[in-house]
């Protein structure tokens, strides 16, 4: 009784703190539908069909575009290496917070346009995996050829850039930019997403 009445009580909570971020999430995408891109967090089903992209074995130093309400962060947390280095990049202050209360001591960044220079003050020279929740089709064209230009400057040749889009529109973009594309079709979502795989500088990198 005492085991199944402890299931309960933290089935309760979890169910508490999905509700709260969902509605967290809303406000801010009503508020700044470019900055959040989705109306609710990103599913169970995204989050594995994305972070699965990734050998986390292997990944030392890790960053992660558009953190939202932390739903990803929690599961790369769990799924790194306890030495990795992972940079958290979230512009909206709420969101930043929130997820700041669930992990005391990660340190939050901003503008993911600063990814390099972060980097640089943090003596980081190249990653092993991005993962970007960006919502690169409602953000202005230039803002997007800076962030996919710091994503390249900074990938390790060989590792992995992964980002989920709600559309195919970015996909002749990320074409043009990457050596080896793959995508995946995610349908228990809201919206329903397509999940970019890619790998290789096309500029010779």
């Amino acid at each position: 009784m005492g085991k199944h009445y402890g299931q309960l009580q933290r089935q309760g909570r979890l169910l508490k703190s999905r509700i709260t971020e969902g509605m967290v999430f809303l406000r801010r995408f009503v508020g700044a539908p470019r900055q959040v891109g989705s109306i609710i967090p990103s599913s169970p089903y995204l989050t594995r069909a994305v972070l699965d992209k990734i050998d986390w074995d292997q990944v030392r130093n890790v960053a992660e575009l558009g953190a939202g309400t932390g739903v990803f962060t929690r599961s790369i947390v769990r799924r790194a290496r306890p030495d990795a280095k992972l940079l958290v990049f979230e512009i909206d202050p709420d969101l930043q917070r929130m997820i700041g209360g669930g992990h005391p001591g990660l340190k939050l960044y901003g503008d993911a346009q600063k990814l390099p220079e972060i980097m640089k003050d943090l003596g980081i020279d190249k990653l092993d995996a991005i993962i970007s929740s960006l919502p690169f089709t409602v953000l202005p064209p230039a803002m997007t050829a800076r962030i996919l230009d710091a994503v390249q400057d900074t990938l390790a040749p060989g590792s992995t850039f992964v980002a989920y889009q709600y559309s195919k529109i970015m996909k002749a973009h990320f074409e043009s930019r990457f050596a080896e594309i793959r995508t995946s079709f995610v349908p228990i979502n809201v919206p329903p997403a397509f999940v970019y795989e890619c790998r290789g500088d096309r500029r010779g990198g």
